[in-house]
């Protein structure tokens, strides 16, 4: 075979080892640290779907709010290359590089090779891109499917010059494939007919092409509804249950959000960018000034290129708004708009490249390039390492619960949509999800028998102002179990209780005086001897004697004979939810604590103290019996533990 050896040639062989390098680097970016991060809840939702037969699939997708085109295609993938959370998030990178190789497609049909290479590279680095190529949904397939559809829509448009199956049958696959990926490829819908509509219009009346590209049109659309058509009541009712913003931000704070989203993705804030959000904006505006020249002989694929992009980047943004759909959790919406977002980008550096001239230029690119890559940095490297940038860990989560568990302990979800994740790393029976939004008599009736059944609870607690608005199961477990302590797992809080005992009065009565106005009048232990990892549970019986002002919390400390901490507990009242400021004067509140004994071989007998402190500076109050200061702490009594 012979080589070009006209400059032609080597162009067109230097952009494609250019492409080459950058959809390698895509990959590297996509795959890197790909299962560092536990699966948090929607992925476990996914890993569990994709377990089922197809008609289950389709069965749970209709009682979903998404549609079943992932779930399915995750099904299959999962059958070749396993469950792990490599596997199944690899399905998401190739999608995610999907997207990178149409961006490209679709940047060099409308405005030129450079434009493409140069919005491919964009794409390969685009944090946002990379974050939902790492996730187990299908995010990522519905921003291909977008760039995908809508380099066909741009084939489909110019099918009069050449016979239009191919594109047609392209158009109508990816279009469909898209409505069910997500309802909200339906944006990218509305987006291919108004573009459509005012290419057509803008078509000579005389032209014999008009009429045949409306038919052809019109041919395509009504393909994707016959496809689509068996889906569309489940997709009518699903839509229609989205739970609206209730227009709860700024139009200015959104758009900037949003700006931030497709610039440097959501790991890293809009102050501490503001400058690449600035240099993106900047570009955005330059890629909409027309050229003296275009240089591109296919540029005449649409008739209106600029307004095209324009419309692919804004439209779905301003009907995500109409509908009022946005919230920070549905940014991943915008994901449609990433690869008209680097594109019009693209041109931008393009048309100010076209100003440098000479031995500049190269510099200018390396300049570029070299920007680019410094602008997404700090987002990515929050997105690989950063924990506070990190999902959920349910894997770290479910390791510490089995670490110590014991054959009467269950775990409770508060949230009944945690349960997939959960058990996908902790497979074991004893999982009861809560009621969804409960009353009282539902925690009742769901929480007594457990307390019969088990004597110590796992608590997962997540999303509480949607699954549980009034808090119901925290507030039943804080007078009916003794809660050890709670531990942050991302947004999701693991509490642990102990089950014992619920006495209603004192078993060792006190007239104990704490600052002026608070007086413990006693407190009960189930028992008196313990086990190593056991819990202690401690009934404390505290009354105000005068309206109290200022928040205290209580520490209750298990200590060994020679003074060193054994176990501790520190919260405000039964958990928080009766802060001191809320008690009524002269009336008992039974108080309840658990205390968690270490699980290796301690033995002999503790002291058990118990102290108020103040909320703000954590100054001890004093501590008074009958009239005498004794410290800042009251000694309760000993327990004895036996290995």
């Amino acid at each position: 075979m012979k080589t070009d050896p006209s400059p032609l040639g080597n162009t067109q062989y230097a952009i494609r080892l250019t492409l080459l390098a950058i959809l390698l680097l895509a990959a590297f970016l996509r795959f890197y640290r790909l299962d560092a991060q536990s699966f948090w809840n929607d992925e476990g939702n996914s890993a569990r779907i994709a377990e089922r037969t197809l008609d289950l699939i389709v069965e749970g997708a209709a009682g979903d709010i998404h549609p079943p085109g992932y779930y399915l295609l995750l099904h299959y993938w999962r059958a070749l290359f396993g469950q792990s959370e490599f596997a199944l998030r690899s399905l998401s990178v190739v999608a995610g590089l999907t997207l990178v190789v149409f961006t490209y497609l679709l940047g060099r049909r409308l405005f030129g090779k450079m434009t493409g290479v140069i919005a491919t590279f964009l794409g390969a680095i685009s944090p946002f891109a990379i974050y939902y190529s790492q996730e187990a949904r299908m995010y990522a397939f519905l921003a291909a499917l977008a760039a995908a559809s809508a380099f066909a829509n741009c084939r489909l448009q110019i099918a009069e010059r050449r016979s239009w199956g191919a594109a047609l049958v392209a158009y109508v696959f990816t279009c469909a494939a898209g409505l069910y990926t997500h309802y909200a490829f339906s944006f990218i819908l509305l987006t291919h007919n108004l573009f459509f509509l005012l290419r057509w219009l803008a078509t000579g009346r005389r032209s014999p092409l008009r009429w045949r590209s409306a038919v052809a049109w019109f041919a395509a659309q009504m393909a994707i509804l016959i496809l689509f058509l068996p889906w569309v009541p489940t997709a009518l009712r699903q839509v229609s249950s989205w739970p609206s913003a209730r227009w709860s931000y700024t139009l200015a704070s959104a758009l900037l959000e949003i700006l931030r989203s497709l610039t440097v993705g959501i790991t890293i804030g809009a102050q501490e960018s503001m400058a690449v959000l600035i240099g993106a904006a900047v570009f955005l505006l330059i890629g909409l000034l027309p050229r003296r020249r275009e240089t591109n002989s296919e540029s005449d694929c649409v008739a209106l290129p600029v307004i095209g992009i324009v419309l692919y980047l804004v439209l779905p943004i301003i009907l995500i708004f109409a509908f009022d759909l946005y919230k920070p959790a549905y940014l991943k919406f915008m994901l449609v708009a990433l690869s008209p977002f680097h594109i019009l980008i693209a041109r931008g550096i393009e048309n100010l490249a076209q100003v440098v001239r000479g031995v500049l230029r190269p510099a200018f690119v390396i300049l570029v390039v070299v920007l680019s890559i410094l602008a997404v940095y700090p987002s990515l490297h929050n997105l690989y390492f950063d924990p506070a940038y990190a999902r959920d860990d349910y894997r770290q989560l479910a390791a510490d619960i089995q670490s110590s568990r014991c054959s009467r302990d269950a775990v409770i979800l508060n949230a009944p949509n945690q349960w997939e994740v959960l058990t996908y790393y902790y497979p074991d029976q004893d999982v009861y999800p809560a009621p969804y939004r409960p009353d009282p008599v539902k925690i009742e009736t769901f929480l007594s028998p457990l307390l019969e059944r088990y004597r110590r609870l796992f608590v997962l607690y997540w999303g509480d102002a949607e699954s549980d608005p009034r808090r119901l199961v925290e507030t039943w477990l804080a007078t009916h179990a003794y809660k050890v302590g709670d531990r942050w797992y991302g947004d999701v809080r693991l509490a642990t209780y102990g089950v014992a005992s619920l006495p209603e009065e004192p078993d060792v009565a006190l007239d104990a005086r704490f600052g002026e106005n608070i007086r413990l009048q006693g407190y009960a232990l189930d028992n008196t001897v313990f086990s190593p990892g056991g819990i202690v549970p401690v009934t404390l019986f505290w009354e105000a004697q005068a309206p109290l002002t200022e928040r205290y919390k209580v520490t209750v400390q298990l200590l060994d004979g020679e003074g060193h901490l054994v176990a501790q507990i520190d919260t405000e009242p039964r958990d928080g939810l009766a802060p001191t400021t809320s008690w009524q004067p002269n009336r008992t509140l039974a108080d309840r604590y658990g205390l968690l004994l270490p699980s290796d071989s301690l033995s002999g007998r503790c002291s058990l103290i118990v102290a108020l402190y103040h909320l703000v500076n954590g100054e001890r109050l004093s501590v008074a019996i009958d009239g005498e200061l004794v410290g800042s702490h009251l000694p309760l009594g000993d327990v004895a533990l036996e290995p």
